[in-house]
């Protein structure tokens, strides 16, 4: 009975275990990849040209901000913005050059310059030590680091690791588990809870094909037009790794959950036949 319980304490910490590596590694993974400063920058502008935009078709403040630009442009060569500790210097002769329909782009690839201009700083503390300072201080000279190179180098070397913790984990599932579809099962039912973000960026991404197909929505909703915008672009490359990595996961779940389900029962039909026989 005491080894019976040590047994299912042991599968029960080797799924949680593999859980936890499996949802860590695909998170570490992605993260990595976004923050490569070739695929954060065009993010990085991407967002910031849809923000500009979507504040400019609703009214808001940038309408008035890129007519006092036009205006100050017809009398200067150049602009100084402040952006918080920054700044962002507009030079009018390019502006006047693209044209003003051109300027949202210009003012965006200047805030995404000045946004990633720290990429490459060097922080002056080791990557848990700067993460430590951000959450419990709270320190926004901090913030940067996020996205910065040295965070990205620290996600690569953390890759390795959490392979080794995977593995670990499924042994210790394999060596209390024993019985191979017992362990198909268990296995299988531990990769199918880790890849049910699948199932959620699945309904994010074809959110318009299913939402307006049935009849829940026309289609024309506002927020289903920004949603198509904000989720468009670099953004969109974002959500498509990250559905394809919990997409692996959840069908390898899935396939080994099945299979194991349907042998052992199987097994256990047989098993009552020849008792009844």
């Amino acid at each position: 009975m005491v080894e019976l319980d040590k047994q299912k304490f042991a599968v029960s910490i080797g799924k949680y275990l593999l859980r936890f590596f499996v949802l860590t590694l695909i998170f570490v993974y992605g993260f990595a990849q976004i923050t490569e400063y070739s695929n954060l920058k065009p993010i990085v502008s991407d967002l910031t040209t849809k923000m500009l935009s979507e504040s400019q078709a609703m009214g808001g403040a940038n309408p008035q901000l890129l007519e006092g630009i036009t205006q100050q442009c017809q009398n200067t060569d150049k602009i100084v913005i402040p952006m918080g500790s920054e700044s962002i210097t507009i030079n009018c002769k390019e502006v006047q050059a693209k044209g003003v329909s051109a300027l949202p782009q210009y003012l965006s690839d200047a805030i995404s310059n000045v946004v990633l201009k720290d990429y490459y700083k060097d922080y002056g503390c080791s990557p848990v030590g700067c993460l430590t300072s951000l959450a419990v201080s709270r320190d926004p000279a901090k913030l940067p680091f996020i996205i910065s190179a040295q965070m990205n180098q620290f996600l690569k070397t953390l890759i390795p690791y959490l392979v080794i913790g995977l593995v670990v984990s499924l042994f210790i599932l394999i060596y209390f588990i024993r019985e191979t579809f017992s362990i198909f099962k268990e296995v299988g039912m531990t990769l199918l809870s880790a890849g049910v973000p699948f199932v959620l960026l699945f309904l994010l991404k074809y959110r318009e094909q299913l939402l307006v197909s049935t009849g829940i929505l026309s289609g024309k909703e506002d927020f289903m037009g920004s949603a198509n915008q904000f989720l468009s672009g670099p953004v969109n490359n974002v959500t498509d790794l990250y559905l394809y990595m919990y997409g692996i996961v959840f069908i390898i779940g899935a396939v080994l959950a099945i299979t194991g389900y349907v042998v052992l029962r199987k097994r256990a039909k047989e098993a009552g036949n020849a008792g009844v026989n």
